[in-house]
């Protein structure tokens, strides 16, 4: 295609008449021999990293702008690239692009792409999948085996005898053996840094063509000695085929991991192969550079970070962009969109706090971590039957989800133990694949409460009275929605509030909560941060090998409802260990957006900032999960505080003739303890005759 900068649909290359001056056709100027082999040309130029534009576009059916090509070139030609960008900028989709290419141009390509979770290495897949679906080339060039492939724990893309494959990290255990030429880690600052570096890196410690390598290391040394080695040699030494090992992901907080990589990458760069000063900017001090660590060239490492303010106008809803600036803390806003790490969040709930209460390994090891939790804990699927639990919801279902927090409570504090959301939309697209048999949407969130109910012995339910509390209160105690064996489940039974459900027979354990009360909601936050700092309410670790095990059972139940639904793109596994986990990573990822504020006549506002939604009406940044939070932790706070009850010695039991008889020297009535041991001779008591 040939385009003109003259024209308005072709200002999107941002270049000049100047600029075209250095650009000249790779088809021009061919050699009688190069025409003569055309295709093997065409081939030459299709790999070619600075050609990727037209080569995506015609075989992939893919249009790149000149900002990706440049990242594409990066991440081509570098053996540790690290890809920062602005979320939104479509970091999954490049990678897609990238993993595709790698194994269509290079043969026997091997691909290994890794998240902590399963969900989060899928994503580079699904946009693999989509390519794959609307690129006819592509699918005509390749064998008839090529294509995507699902399983329950990897989705392996296929093109010729090259491969990419999804994995979820779990404990390393089982990818161990996995050998890669190109290792791709998605969202980084999830995944745990020592799985990592002792499984994951070490996919790509044998070199991609290791015969090939060593000829050429060899004859590269002796050429040297010899003097006979020059710099088009060492660049086309460089330039060879080469493992590699990408970090992607948004920016987090400065002291989580990711932060730690970015500095050292950065230092490595800048010390222009001086490891010892590189190691010093990083913060680490060595006496003497390692052997290993002279072996590494500087050259190989990259950091490609694309802020917002670099992303070509148009790419992003902007007004959308301009609105998340003016309302977000601008720490937030800097990670999201400005590519940028940030010490710590400045919302109510500050993230250093919130992962100073997660009780993983590093933290139970701390000398202040307190003694009622000596263990790590993870979250859980299925309550302990000799535990109490309360159960948090928030019932909204338009613009936020329904979300359902479980907190367990112990004698001095209390643990958020499972979390679990859905909408409309997703109810319809379960009933639609018939992975549920509820007629209507509160019915099918009361089964699920149900069905969790059974698993989590819950001493309350705290409902929000807004947004359907009150229809989803009247639907726990429906009959009609009950299986054989269930009991009503009923607003609780309160001296000064009578209410037609309390001569009902069933479990009285729902307390509807006016969310909007601006006195509670003031009470409920400030409780809540007192109970972290004061690390009473934990969360659980964010545990890879949890997540291993538990896959297990997921297996199973997807190969049950795989024999009931058979075959379908549409079947994916629902509400398993691994959607917990994610989704208390939600719950905290909504804590560090809420602000506090003050209304015009001076009370508390909590909320999130201010969004653009879908309908192009104001909104805000969805905050149900921790709405629910909210809700089991103000009611876990009470029952801790409860007065307990009195305990009475009963004695006596129910007369039957021939059975009981009565004994008149029984003890009918027990005074009080200090008044039967003191001497007779020193005090006296009234005694009541019966007759």
């Amino acid at each position: 295609m040939t385009y003109n900068v003259d024209l308005p649909e072709h200002a999107w290359l941002n270049i000049t008449k100047e600029d075209l001056k250095d650009i000249s056709s790779p088809l021009s100027g061919l050699s009688q021999k190069e025409k003569d082999n055309l295709h093997l040309h065409i081939l030459r130029i299709m790999r070619n990293p600075q050609y990727f534009q037209w080569t995506a576009k015609k075989l992939l059916n893919v249009e790149l702008l000149p900002e990706q090509v440049v990242i594409l070139r990066e991440l081509w030609t570098k053996a540790f690239p690290m890809y920062i960008a602005s979320r939104g900028f479509g970091k999954s989709f490049l990678l897609s692009v990238f993993s595709i290419l790698r194994c269509l141009l290079i043969p026997s390509t091997k691909i290994v792409v890794v998240g902590a979770a399963f969900r989060q290495s899928k994503v580079i897949f699904e946009y693999m999948d989509t390519i794959w679906k609307n690129a006819p080339i592509l699918r005509s060039v390749c064998s008839d085996n090529s294509g995507p492939r699902r399983d329950v724990d990897r989705c392996t893309m296929k093109i010729n005898d090259s491969w990419a494959m999804a994995v979820p990290l779990g404990d390393g255990s089982k990818i161990r053996g996995l050998r890669a030429h190109t290792i791709i880690a998605d969202e980084f600052n999830s995944i745990p840094v020592d799985i990592y570096e002792t499984v994951v890196a070490g996919f790509a410690a044998v070199s991609a063509d290791p015969a090939y390598n060593v000829k050429e290391a060899a004859k590269r040394k002796k050429l040297q000695e010899s003097g006979d080695w020059n710099e088009n040699m060492e660049g086309n030494y460089q330039d060879r085929q080469s493992n590699q090992s990408i970090i992607s992901g948004t920016c987090g907080y400065g002291f989580e991991h990711f932060a730690s990589y970015w500095k050292k990458y950065k230092s490595t760069i800048h010390s222009h192969g001086d490891f010892k000063k590189a190691a010093e900017d990083a913060g680490d001090e060595v006496d003497e550079v390692p052997e290993y660590m002279k072996r590494l060239d500087w050259k190989a490492f990259s950091v490609i970070r694309i802020p917002y303010e670099l992303i070509p106008e148009g790419f992003m809803d902007d007004q959308q962009v301009a609105r998340s600036r003016a309302t977000m803390h601008n720490g937030i806003y800097q990670m999201e969109y400005g590519a940028c790490f940030t010490s710590d969040s400045q919302g109510f709930f500050k993230r250093s706090l919130i992962e100073a209460c997660v009780a993983h390994d590093r933290n139970c090891q701390l000398s202040g971590w307190p003694g009622w939790c000596p263990d790590p804990f993870d979250p859980m699927t299925r309550g302990d039957l000799n535990g109490r639990y309360v159960f948090g919801i928030d019932p909204a279902s338009e613009q936020d989800n329904f979300a359902l927090i479980i907190i367990e409570i112990h004698p001095e504090h209390q643990r958020v133990v499972y979390s679990w959301t859905t909408n409309k939309k997703d109810f319809q697209s379960r009933r639609r694949i018939g992975l549920t048999d509820a007629n209507d949407y509160y019915g099918f969130c009361c089964r699920k409460i149900r069905e969790l109910y059974k698993t989590f012995p819950c001493v309350r339910i705290g409902i929000d009275s807004q947004g359907g509390g009150y229809a989803l209160a009247e639907a726990l105690g429906d009959t009609d929605k009950m299986l054989p064996g269930e009991r009503p489940i009923l607003p609780i039974i309160e001296d000064k509030k009578e209410k037609d459900t309390d001569t009902i027979a069933g479990d009285h354990i729902i307390e509807l909560i006016n969310f909007a009360k601006a006195e509670w909601t003031s009470q409920a936050n400030h409780g809540l941060r007192k109970d972290m700092e004061d690390k009473i309410l934990l969360f659980p670790r964010f545990d890879t090998l949890s997540l291993s095990i538990m896959s297990e059972k997921d297996k199973i139940s997807f190969s049950q409802l795989r024999d009931k639904l058979g075959e379908s793109n549409a079947l994916r596994l629902y509400d398993t260990l691994e959607d917990s986990v994610m989704e208390i990573e939600e719950l905290k990822n909504e804590l560090v957006t809420v602000v506090m504020s003050a209304t015009v006549t001076g009370r508390e506002r909590f909320d999130t900032p201010e969004i653009k939604l879908e309908t192009g009406r104001k909104g805000r940044m969805r905050k149900d999960r921790y709405s629910a939070l909210i809700i089991a932790n103000m009611i876990a706070r009470l029952i801790h505080r409860e007065i307990p009850p009195p305990m009475y010695n009963n004695i006596g039991t129910v007369i039957k003739p021939g059975v009981f008889e009565v004994n008149p020297s029984n003890q009918m009535y027990v005074g009080q303890e200090w008044l039967s041991s003191v001497n007779s001779n020193v005090c006296f008591g009234i005694n009541r005759n019966p007759q």
